[in-house]
């Protein structure tokens, strides 16, 4: 399935909510700053449904400029250090290389249980897969980009016992 039809999917199973927040500054800065472009499925969900946290238990937050200056390119550089940290004292454990080294895991959403969703940063954007730092179990890799994933997750159709069974979804600004 394309990105497009994933997303369109999403939006009828789980319709953004009325009064989305919208982060400050524009995407071509973020991007600059960066180093690099994001998937479009991840500028499209945000454009729709701002900062948003699905059923009181994954957020997903407007990457761009916030009230206080931070950017998901700050945001993933504390992200990286505390892997790195933990890599260095685990490295069996801890796999994945951390943004921004190369192929890095760049996070986009967090759980209420603190696991860090996001990206292994190789190749074109448009087809990073979706990668879990979950904080009570083993690192993985789901061969799928974020719109694909998380229509898998709300729908059902994507059998992973770690995840939980959020439905019915719902969403709110967060």
């Amino acid at each position: 399935m394309d990105d497009q039809k994933a997303l369109e999917r999403l939006i009828a199973l789980v319709p953004p909510p009325p009064d989305p927040l919208f982060a400050l500054g524009s995407w071509e800065e973020l991007f600059a700053e960066l180093g690099t472009r994001l998937p479009a499925d991840y500028v499209a969900l945000i454009d729709a449904y701002g900062s948003v946290a699905f059923s009181e238990y994954l957020g997903v937050a407007d990457a761009r400029r916030d009230g206080n200056g931070a950017t998901m390119g700050i945001h993933a550089r504390e992200i990286g250090d505390s892997y790195r940290s933990f890599r260095a004292e685990w490295p069996a454990d801890y796999r994945f290389a951390a943004w921004p080294e190369p192929g890095g895991f760049l996070p986009w959403g967090n759980t209420i249980d603190g696991d860090h969703l996001g990206w292994l940063t190789e190749g074109e954007p448009d087809r990073w897969p979706v990668a879990i730092w979950p904080r009570h179990s083993d690192e993985r890799v789901i061969d799928l980009t974020m719109a694909e994933f998380l229509l898998g997750w709300f729908s059902g159709d994507l059998v992973d016992s770690e995840l939980p069974d959020l439905a019915p979804v719902d969403c709110q600004p967060w």
